[in-house]
């Protein structure tokens, strides 16, 4: 036979352990927490709901919700499966980590450095959230951001230093942080901090060039992702000073609607050709007017073109006698 018991439900108790109180609660935002106590709850009480229903239940948008699940497994706390969420009953958790002989290895001694490593990303995802997005980051960010840390293996403070860096660059549309973001991870390799700043030396140069360049081009605007490739190439690649480049760009009062493409097309050119310094191109320069004004100074041929050094007297002038003209007398009676 079934036993049971009247009670009243809504005065049940809903038991949330002291270690999520003392090891987990602080690192998370307050969404977050509400939103694990009422998984708690309904867990305990068997009652179902959707994501819309529980952003009506927490006075949030869905999106909000998605975010904060997220939060909860990088955590550790739950774990998303295709029917719904599982609690982690983080007592057995701790009790299985610190009380087994040491004897026996941990079952979770491999594990641990993955979920510190998790947690120290959803931090950063949560720092860059409440600086940059006033604690509302889109959940596509945090997905693109995790993309980064696997393919790029950037550490977590190199994130945040990559948002504030194109917060102060005053961009922030996602083709330009992902843009910068590939930039630092494929073409600098950088990973640490350490790597960041060294990088980031250099880029207080870079970013002194760039002014300069906006400043003689007269132009009021920002340079797009495109153009501050190419500026980057001049730098990082080629090497290039302001000096150098501002022999390139001089050249502008001579070309309509010079654009960076033009300019690139001039600097690639010494690069290719082997010059590395100011004076290899001012010489160079200085060779290419001197050929050319050298062209002009030439006479001009009855076609309108200047002749060509080697086509005059380059030919035998023939011989002829006078049987050979005499041939072509024609007699009185029609014969040769």
């Amino acid at each position: 036979m079934k036993i049971s018991k009247t009670e009243n439900k809504l005065y049940e108790k809903t038991m949330i352990p002291s270690v999520f109180i003392k090891e987990y609660l602080p690192g998370l935002p307050a969404v977050a927490v509400k939103l694990y106590l009422y998984i708690c709850y309904a867990a305990e009480n068997e009652i179902e709901c959707s994501e819309d229903a529980l952003a009506m239940i927490l006075n949030c948008d869905v999106s909000v919700v998605s975010e904060n699940i997220i939060i909860l497994e990088s955590m550790g706390l739950i774990t998303v499966e295709n029917d719904g969420i599982l609690i982690t009953d983080i007592i057995q958790k701790e009790i299985d980590r610190n009380y087994r002989l040491r004897t026996v290895s941990r079952p979770d001694d491999l594990q641990e450095t993955h979920l510190e490593k998790k947690y120290a990303r959803a931090k950063i995802q949560k720092a860059v959230s409440d600086k940059f997005f006033s604690g509302q980051m889109p959940i596509a960010w945090y997905n693109e951001i995790d993309l980064w840390f696997e393919k790029y293996g950037f550490e977590p403070d190199v994130v945040f230093l990559l948002f504030q860096h194109c917060h102060q660059n005053g961009v922030m549309t996602r083709p330009y942080i992902r843009k910068v973001a590939e930039s630092w991870g494929e073409k600098y390799h950088i990973r640490t901090s350490e790597q960041l700043e060294a990088y980031m030396n250099s880029y207080e140069e870079y970013k002194g060039i760039r002014s300069e360049i906006l400043k003689r081009l007269k132009w009021r605007r920002n340079m797009n992702v495109y153009e501050e490739e190419i500026v980057e190439k001049w730098f990082y690649t080629y090497k290039y000073n302001l000096q150098i480049i501002e022999i390139a760009l001089k050249k502008s009062v001579t070309k309509n609607n010079a654009t960076l493409a033009t300019f690139d097309a001039i600097i690639t050119s010494w690069y290719k050709n082997g010059l590395r310094t100011q004076e290899e191109i001012l010489n160079y320069e200085e060779q290419k007017r001197s050929a050319y004004a050298q062209t002009k100074k030439q006479p001009k041929s009855e076609t309108g073109f200047a002749a060509s050094a080697e086509q005059k007297n380059n030919f035998t002038q023939r011989k002829y006698d006078e049987d050979y003209l005499n041939s072509f007398i024609v007699s009185e009676d029609g014969t040769k």
